[in-house]
């Protein structure tokens, strides 16, 4: 699912012209808009089948507190029966990071992870009638609210200052409440979106309800720069010991630390940081499973047409006599001169084999593609009729 189609029928481009980092975004939607997700009888599969470890997996939680009572056994995992007596006594479910459990989340996550290059998690609450999770809190992320299920009255404050855009989520007292910007009750289909710091609660009416909290942890400009720090590790200076007794401030050690802060701006690279910031986004993800996986693969072909995989995020790499591509699952470096042909594979999801630019002859296009299409980044679309080669003359 794209962010496109969370938010319809708003646009993306409004969304990120009106709301994105500024204020809360209501989107309502048909019951069924968001179904194929998860359901209330999919959380006892994860009960049961999931391979959730509490306390780090899940939470049973009311109001603030935790369930107080025995309910996982000895290698965390939980007794369904007592999660149940639980839920019934008023406590919220909380599983954490359903993604990493859910194939239909981590293609969810995937799919917003492509298109807004910031790293995404989701956390699923189920929780009984008449009841409320946490008390008014704000988080350190943007979220997007998806109510899969019943429905759910969410009191909205006004933003307050953050330090941090990591960590967990913090209360507020009662007597430092900001002014309500937002009610509402979202209902099976609406989406809410709640940039990060705007304070919350939220309570569920007289049936139960299920939503996905879907965080937002956002590459920022302080991320940025210490991506360049990190990336001038290159150049000996850097790598210095810092004098013995440093926490007492050595001589010299300030007249030290000004001089190659004053050297900062020519030294460090917008390019350096970005290929860091990539590395850490992309680098031990894995492809969405496919349904192909013990299938053979089909044949290929200079008119084969391929797609590429959804969910996958690719940045191109050049540096001095080669060129490479990184995506989830792998990455593929090669000569200077395919480097036309990965910027295509990065800016188009569907092309031919034969359009595949730069100077590259037939075999080494064969050459190219089987690798992407062996390593999950790209499929052969075998509903497409065959393209011609460029130049080929027609049948």
């Amino acid at each position: 699912m794209t962010l496109e189609q969370l938010i319809a029928p708003l646009s993306p481009a409004a969304f990120f012209a009106d709301f994105w980092q500024r204020r809360p975004c209501l989107v309502d939607g048909a019951d069924g808009r968001l179904a194929g997700l998860l359901s209330s009888r999919d959380v006892a599969r994860l009960l049961y089948f999931g391979g959730i470890r509490a306390p780090q997996g899940m939470m049973l939680v009311k109001q603030g507190r935790h369930y107080d009572q025995s309910w996982a056994r000895l290698d965390g995992t939980p007794h369904p029966e007592k999660v149940r007596a639980a839920w019934g006594a008023g406590y919220t479910i909380i599983v954490n990071a359903l993604h990493r459990l859910w194939e239909p989340a981590a293609a969810l996550v995937a799919c917003l992870e492509e298109e807004l290059h910031h790293a995404f998690n989701v956390n699923l609450y189920f929780s009984p009638p008449g009841s409320q999770g946490f008390n008014p809190h704000f988080d350190p992320m943007d979220v997007f609210i998806l109510q899969l299920e019943g429905a759910k009255t969410w009191e909205i404050r006004e933003r307050v200052p953050l330090a941090s855009t990591t960590g967990d989520a913090t209360a507020v007292p009662a007597d430092r409440l900001p002014p309500v910007v937002l009610e509402t009750e979202l209902r099976a289909g609406s989406v809410l979106y709640l940039p990060r710091g705007f304070v919350h609660a939220a309570r569920t009416t007289a049936a139960a309800s299920l939503h996905l909290t879907v965080g937002v942890n956002l590459v920022t400009w302080a991320d940025l720069m210490s991506a360049a720090l990190a990336a001038l590790r290159g150049d000996e200076r850097w790598l210095e010991a810092l004098p013995p007794a440093f926490l007492h401030g050595a001589p010299g050690m300030e007249a030290r630390f000004r001089e190659l802060a004053g050297e900062l701006p020519r030294q460090l690279s917008f390019d350096g940081a970005l290929a860091r910031l990539g590395e850490q986004l992309i680098s031990g993800k894995s492809p969405l499973a496919g349904d192909d996986l013990f299938q053979d693969k089909p044949e290929l072909a200079l008119d084969s047409v391929l797609t590429r995989r959804e969910g996958m995020l690719v940045r191109v790499l050049e540096g001095p006599g080669y060129a490479g591509l990184q995506y989830p699952g792998g990455k593929l470096t090669g000569p200077a001169k395919i480097a036309p042909a990965l910027h295509h594979v990065e800016s188009h999801r569907r092309f031919s084999v034969a359009s595949l630019p730069g100077e590259l002859d037939g075999k080494e296009k064969m050459v190219l593609a089987r690798r992407m299409v062996r390593d999950g980044l790209l499929a052969v679309d075998l509903t497409a009729a065959p393209v011609p080669a460029p130049g080929a003359s027609p049948a």
